[in-house]
């Protein structure tokens, strides 16, 4: 049985014994995990993408609806197994407009594995190489765009083992900081080696990261269009979204000249009625 060496909470060495299930031939199985809310297009696209561009190697996907009405279309989606659902965190509803960390912490808490690894994927997400399975290592997680030292929820492979011992809300109440950012620092304190993917930007840095070299497509903060909080939806510039979509569907990450020509002038046009509608 696989073991963990590490730090505890308490600062003394600690020693714990996980759990790993693995195929027959030795290779990680994994189960997909995560969120949707609003707008069913993205994680649709996930999940397709994820059965197109996958083998047996993934054998399930775990959806957690935090619309809280769409589990009869979830549960038809491919590779989909379960659809869970849990009560409205009031708390983080309040402090940042969502409950994305508590959604995937009690998924991991509820969920029991059968496979080797998880792997948490934003609904936003998706692989876009046949190939992307083999280039997983045991602890595969995306870095923040922002902060290349902290972990980004959209990617993120670890061991199953280990699921229910992560805290993806770790400082979000004290310091109101963002979903899974310390789980990077979390799983190195347990003793396992982490390995970082660094973004790099899609769509001629307006839209998008890639990761895995390029075989790991992620829109960012997509359902956030769906939302009521104007902190969220105010995030999103709608005038550009449906041809963004348009081309992450068709699998085409490259802007055209016009296309670029259009983003310059409608930025152009917000900066105006920006500085007009301050006066």
């Amino acid at each position: 049985m696989p073991l963990l060496v590490g730090l505890g909470e308490d600062g003394k060495l600690a020693i714990r014994f996980y759990s790993c299930h693995v195929s027959p031939s030795g290779k990680q199985t994994i189960t997909v995990v995560s969120c949707h809310f609003g707008d069913p297009f993205w994680i649709s696209h996930m999940c397709r993408q994820l059965d197109r561009f996958s083998d047996e190697r993934l054998e399930q996907i775990v959806l957690v609806d935090q619309s809280r009405n769409s589990r009869e279309a979830l549960v038809c989606l491919p590779r989909v197994s379960q659809v869970l659902s849990f009560p409205v965190d009031q708390e983080e509803m309040a402090l940042v407009g969502h409950d994305h960390p508590a959604s995937v912490n009690r998924a991991l808490r509820s969920i029991d594995f059968t496979t080797s690894h998880v792997l948490v994927l934003d609904s936003d997400c998706f692989p876009i190489a046949p190939d992307w399975l083999d280039h997983l290592h045991d602890v595969s997680l995306a870095s923040d765009p922002r902060h290349g030292d902290l972990s980004h929820p959209c990617f993120m492979l670890f061991p199953a083992g280990i699921a229910s011992q992560l805290d993806f809300a770790e400082d979000m109440r004290s310091n109101h900081t963002d979903t899974g950012r310390h789980v990077g620092a979390q799983i190195a304190r347990l003793g396992l080696e982490v390995r970082f993917n660094r973004p790099q930007v899609a769509f001629s840095g307006y839209r998008g990261h890639f990761m895995l070299n390029r075989r790991i497509y992620h829109h960012g903060s997509a359902s956030f269009a769906s939302s009521p909080d104007s902190r969220l939806n105010g995030q999103i510039d709608r005038t550009n979204e449906a041809r963004l979509r348009e081309l992450a569907e068709s699998g085409n990450f490259e802007l055209t000249r016009k296309d670029l020509m259009e983003f310059e002038l409608q930025g152009a046009r917000r900066r105006l009625t920006s500085m007009t509608g301050s006066r």
